[in-house]
Protein backbone atom coordinates (compact mmCIF):
# COMPACT_ATOMS: atom_id res chain seq x y z
CA UNK A 1 0.00 0.00 0.00
CA UNK A 2 2.83 2.38 0.84
CA UNK A 3 4.44 1.66 -2.54
CA UNK A 4 1.15 2.34 -4.39
CA UNK A 5 0.75 5.65 -2.55
CA UNK A 6 4.33 6.65 -3.47
CA UNK A 7 3.73 5.83 -7.14
CA UNK A 8 0.45 7.80 -7.23
CA UNK A 9 2.11 10.76 -5.51
CA UNK A 10 4.94 10.72 -8.08
CA UNK A 11 2.43 10.68 -10.97
CA UNK A 12 0.47 13.61 -9.52
CA UNK A 13 3.63 15.62 -8.87
CA UNK A 14 4.78 14.95 -12.45
CA UNK A 15 1.46 16.16 -13.82
CA UNK A 16 1.65 19.35 -11.77
CA UNK A 17 5.16 20.04 -13.08
CA UNK A 18 4.20 19.58 -16.75
CA UNK A 19 3.57 22.85 -18.55
CA UNK A 20 0.67 23.06 -20.96
CA UNK A 21 0.39 25.19 -24.10
CA UNK A 22 -3.26 25.89 -23.22
CA UNK A 23 -2.74 27.13 -19.66
CA UNK A 24 -5.43 29.81 -20.00
CA UNK A 25 -8.04 27.43 -21.49
CA UNK A 26 -9.90 25.49 -18.86
CA UNK A 27 -11.74 23.11 -21.21
CA UNK A 28 -11.34 23.06 -24.99
CA UNK A 29 -11.92 20.77 -27.96
CA UNK A 30 -9.88 17.53 -27.71
CA UNK A 31 -9.09 18.05 -24.00
CA UNK A 32 -9.34 14.92 -21.87
CA UNK A 33 -10.09 15.44 -18.19
CA UNK A 34 -10.13 12.71 -15.56
CA UNK A 35 -11.74 13.38 -12.17
CA UNK A 36 -11.69 11.56 -8.86
CA UNK A 37 -14.29 12.80 -6.39
CA UNK A 38 -15.86 11.99 -3.04
CA UNK A 39 -19.47 12.89 -2.31
CA UNK A 40 -22.05 13.15 0.45
CA UNK A 41 -25.83 12.83 0.30
CA UNK A 42 -27.82 9.61 0.56
CA UNK A 43 -24.49 8.00 1.40
CA UNK A 44 -20.77 8.31 0.90
CA UNK A 45 -19.93 8.34 -2.81
CA UNK A 46 -16.81 7.72 -4.83
CA UNK A 47 -16.67 8.69 -8.50
CA UNK A 48 -14.23 8.27 -11.38
CA UNK A 49 -15.17 10.41 -14.38
CA UNK A 50 -13.74 11.28 -17.77
CA UNK A 51 -14.70 14.25 -19.97
CA UNK A 52 -13.73 14.81 -23.59
CA UNK A 53 -13.99 18.23 -25.27
CA UNK A 54 -15.97 17.95 -28.51
CA UNK A 55 -16.53 21.64 -29.39
CA UNK A 56 -15.29 25.04 -28.30
CA UNK A 57 -15.18 28.65 -29.46
CA UNK A 58 -18.77 29.49 -28.52
CA UNK A 59 -19.93 32.70 -26.83
CA UNK A 60 -16.85 34.85 -27.47
CA UNK A 61 -14.52 31.82 -27.21
CA UNK A 62 -15.45 31.24 -23.57
CA UNK A 63 -17.83 28.27 -23.90
CA UNK A 64 -17.29 24.62 -24.80
CA UNK A 65 -19.12 21.30 -24.91
CA UNK A 66 -17.97 17.94 -23.58
CA UNK A 67 -19.11 14.34 -23.45
CA UNK A 68 -18.04 11.77 -20.93
CA UNK A 69 -18.80 8.95 -18.58
CA UNK A 70 -18.48 8.15 -14.91
CA UNK A 71 -18.21 5.03 -12.77
CA UNK A 72 -19.91 5.66 -9.45
CA UNK A 73 -20.16 3.86 -6.14
CA UNK A 74 -22.24 4.97 -3.17
CA UNK A 75 -22.14 3.33 0.23
CA UNK A 76 -25.55 4.11 1.68
CA UNK A 77 -26.27 4.93 5.26
CA UNK A 78 -29.56 4.82 7.08
CA UNK A 79 -31.12 2.39 4.64
CA UNK A 80 -28.25 -0.12 4.37
CA UNK A 81 -27.80 -0.12 0.60
CA UNK A 82 -24.93 0.34 -1.84
CA UNK A 83 -25.18 1.48 -5.47
CA UNK A 84 -22.76 0.90 -8.36
CA UNK A 85 -23.55 2.75 -11.60
CA UNK A 86 -22.19 3.76 -15.00
CA UNK A 87 -23.43 7.07 -16.42
CA UNK A 88 -22.83 8.79 -19.79
CA UNK A 89 -23.13 12.56 -19.77
CA UNK A 90 -22.91 15.83 -21.63
CA UNK A 91 -21.43 19.01 -20.16
CA UNK A 92 -21.54 22.69 -21.06
CA UNK A 93 -18.54 24.74 -19.84
CA UNK A 94 -18.12 28.51 -19.55
CA UNK A 95 -14.95 30.32 -18.46
CA UNK A 96 -15.78 33.52 -16.57
CA UNK A 97 -12.20 34.17 -15.40
CA UNK A 98 -8.78 32.61 -15.98
CA UNK A 99 -8.21 29.21 -14.32
CA UNK A 100 -11.91 28.84 -13.40
CA UNK A 101 -14.12 26.36 -15.27
CA UNK A 102 -17.83 26.60 -14.49
CA UNK A 103 -20.07 23.94 -15.99
CA UNK A 104 -23.41 22.19 -15.95
CA UNK A 105 -23.56 18.43 -16.52
CA UNK A 106 -26.44 16.06 -17.22
CA UNK A 107 -26.37 12.34 -17.86
CA UNK A 108 -28.16 9.03 -17.59
CA UNK A 109 -27.11 5.43 -17.11
CA UNK A 110 -27.72 2.22 -15.27
CA UNK A 111 -26.99 1.06 -11.81
CA UNK A 112 -27.05 -1.93 -9.51
CA UNK A 113 -28.28 -1.66 -5.95
CA UNK A 114 -27.16 -4.00 -3.18
CA UNK A 115 -29.27 -4.14 -0.02
CA UNK A 116 -29.70 -6.86 2.57
CA UNK A 117 -28.16 -9.53 0.36
CA UNK A 118 -30.39 -8.66 -2.61
CA UNK A 119 -29.32 -7.15 -5.94
CA UNK A 120 -31.53 -4.94 -8.08
CA UNK A 121 -31.00 -2.82 -11.18
CA UNK A 122 -32.34 0.50 -12.29
CA UNK A 123 -31.77 3.85 -13.92
CA UNK A 124 -29.28 6.32 -12.44
CA UNK A 125 -28.80 9.94 -13.48
CA UNK A 126 -26.68 13.04 -13.03
CA UNK A 127 -27.72 16.69 -13.00
CA UNK A 128 -25.29 19.12 -11.40
CA UNK A 129 -23.58 22.50 -11.46
CA UNK A 130 -19.82 22.40 -11.09
CA UNK A 131 -16.73 24.52 -10.79
CA UNK A 132 -13.06 23.65 -11.29
CA UNK A 133 -10.16 25.83 -10.23
CA UNK A 134 -6.86 25.04 -11.98
CA UNK A 135 -3.97 25.60 -9.60
CA UNK A 136 -1.65 24.31 -12.34
CA UNK A 137 -2.18 23.79 -16.09
CA UNK A 138 -2.90 20.09 -15.53
CA UNK A 139 -4.51 19.81 -12.06
CA UNK A 140 -7.72 21.38 -10.72
CA UNK A 141 -9.82 21.19 -7.58
CA UNK A 142 -13.48 20.65 -8.40
CA UNK A 143 -16.83 20.84 -6.60
CA UNK A 144 -20.24 19.78 -7.93
CA UNK A 145 -23.66 20.42 -6.40
CA UNK A 146 -26.81 18.70 -7.56
CA UNK A 147 -27.56 15.01 -7.96
CA UNK A 148 -24.53 12.93 -8.85
CA UNK A 149 -23.90 9.41 -7.61
CA UNK A 150 -26.80 9.69 -5.09
CA UNK A 151 -24.90 12.59 -3.54
CA UNK A 152 -25.72 16.28 -3.32
CA UNK A 153 -22.14 17.55 -3.07
CA UNK A 154 -19.05 16.02 -4.71
CA UNK A 155 -15.51 17.34 -4.48
CA UNK A 156 -12.12 16.14 -5.63
CA UNK A 157 -9.34 16.56 -8.16
CA UNK A 158 -9.36 16.81 -11.95
CA UNK A 159 -6.35 15.97 -14.12
CA UNK A 160 -5.83 17.15 -17.70
CA UNK A 161 -4.26 14.47 -19.91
Amino acid sequence: MKRLFTILLAVVMGMVAVDSAKASDVFAKNDVLGSVTLGFGHGFGQRFAIDYGVADGWLNNKASLGIGASLNNTIGWGFNSDVLSLIVNCSFHYQFVDKLDTYVVAGIGGGLGFAGGHVGGGVDWTSALGVRYYFSPTVAFNVEAGHTNSCYVNMGLTFRF
